[in-house]
């Protein structure tokens, strides 16, 4: 997307916090209800009418698409996976609506990418229903935000790169050992910025340097993680380092469904504005399915869908007074770091952004056994094609050498760890274990 699309999809996000989800997460359960029913009805009747998937989907499963009670037409159908997603992929599409539309990639923990597509109205609501996080958080546009995540400078780019329009630093999470940290603490006592915002990993990291170094960020409000699961140790790692507060959020690429802590820090508002959510038992006692449907996603609809993650217990109330349900936690992805030769340690996570984009990746899986080495398992759709993956391999090798700093072996015979489950885990850490 360009920036200026951005901007006008960020502007209207704002706008439709201000003109409904300022005050719609203290609607009543009613409300709730009744707003839900509408936009399902609506996504229901999109479907069977423009998805192929859907339309076949619906005849077998007696699902009526006008049928007076969305909930109970949606109930029909099959919990949706992500296998059956990535194997139909053309079928879940609205034919030649993928050209107007954006495009996101995701891996997920299991390795194996995805691509979704969603609409602009639905970029609106995503926006709105950040935005509003934020807000109880007590952000303004244009606060300085020290972001890291998201960055991934190509040889020669600088560490850090400024984004003016927004007033936000992106910092290179690739290089995240003491001296690089000691530089970017440089940075940040001179900008002030207001929030940190990241992965849960590589705010750990920078909360650390600052308490073994004893630098602080006075002006520092709070801080803002998404994409990995929080580690224990971060919150108060935060208080300590800086003596704020996190704010964590939940979501995925196939952008089902989201969550939100607020001030409280009880747990993770569901964002019913966003998606329908049911939670379903696991086989594990305690913990339950988080399987959604995104209600406002008209170009590529994803109707309860399994996303893969778990809920620790059901719906409760939070003392904030709002009434949007909460989870207390939800058990997703924790990921491991890589280790330096030298010791230090970076984050996982835009490695896996990095092999989303890569074409014709069926699976990939990265292990690690000594500090300063890394082994990239790969499977191609193309499987036959020798010389297609002696090129990737050739590529993957010394693009994540260049980024990393590791040395990266990507062996002829891939040999993947599958976990009881039937998981392909993307990152399988070694050392020390």
């Amino acid at each position: 997307m360009n920036p200026l699309s951005d901007a006008l999809l960020t502007l209207r996000g704002i706008r439709a916090y201000q003109n409904f989800l300022r005050t719609s997460d203290r609607a009543s359960a009613e409300e709730i209800r009744r707003k839900q029913s509408e936009w399902l009805g609506a996504l229901l009747r999109h479907a069977h009418a423009n998805v192929p998937w859907y339309s076949a989907r619906f005849r077998t499963h007696g699902v009526r698409a006008d049928g007076a009670d969305p909930f109970a037409e949606l109930a029909k159908l099959p919990v949706l996976t992500k296998a059956e997603v990535r194997e139909n992929h053309a079928d879940f599409c609205v034919p030649g609506v993928a050209a107007k539309s954006m495009k996101l990639a995701t891996s997920g923990t299991t390795g194996e990418p995805l691509v979704a597509y969603t609409s602009p109205d639905q970029w609106v609501i995503e926006q709105a229903t950040v935005w509003r996080q934020w807000k109880w958080a007590d952000y303004n546009f244009r606060d300085r935000i020290a972001i890291f995540r998201s960055y991934a400078p190509k040889p020669g780019e600088p560490p850090i790169r400024m984004d003016r329009l927004r007033n936000w630093a992106y910092f290179s999470v690739f290089k995240m050992d003491d001296a690089s940290i000691a530089e970017y603490a440089k940075f940040l006592q001179r900008w002030k910025p207001r929030f940190l915002r990241g992965y849960p990993s590589s705010l750990l990291l920078v909360a650390q340097h600052a308490l073994r170094h004893g630098w602080r960020l006075p002006g520092l409000q709070a801080a803002f993680a998404a994409s990995e699961a929080v580690p224990p140790e971060l919150r108060e790692t935060l208080r300590a380092a800086f003596g704020i507060e996190l704010f964590d959020h939940y979501g995925q690429a196939e952008i089902t469904c989201m969550f939100h802590d607020c001030e409280k820090h009880e747990g993770m508002h569901v964002d019913w504005e966003y998606g329908f959510v049911e939670l379903l038992p696991s086989s594990e006692p305690g913990l339950n399915r988080i399987i959604a449907t995104n209600l406002h996603n008209t170009a590529m609809p994803l109707l309860r869908y399994d996303t893969g993650d778990l809920a620790v217990g059901g719906w409760e109330k939070c003392s904030c007074g709002r009434t949007a349900p909460l989870l207390r936690a939800i058990r997703g992805r924790k990921d491991d770091f890589l280790i330096a030769k030298d010791g230090s340690r970076m984050a996982t996570v835009n490695l896996y952004t990095y092999f989303s984009k890569l074409g014709d990746l069926q699976r990939f899986q990265l292990s690690q056994a000594q500090p300063g080495e890394l082994v990239v398992n790969l499977a191609l759709w193309s499987a036959d094609d020798l010389a297609k993956r002696s090129a990737l391999s050739d590529k993957i090798r010394r693009e994540l050498e260049e980024t990393t700093g590791l040395s990266v072996r990507v062996p002829e015979q891939p040999e993947f760890v599958q976990t009881r489950e039937g998981k392909f885990p993307a990152f399988i850490q070694r050392i020390g274990r």
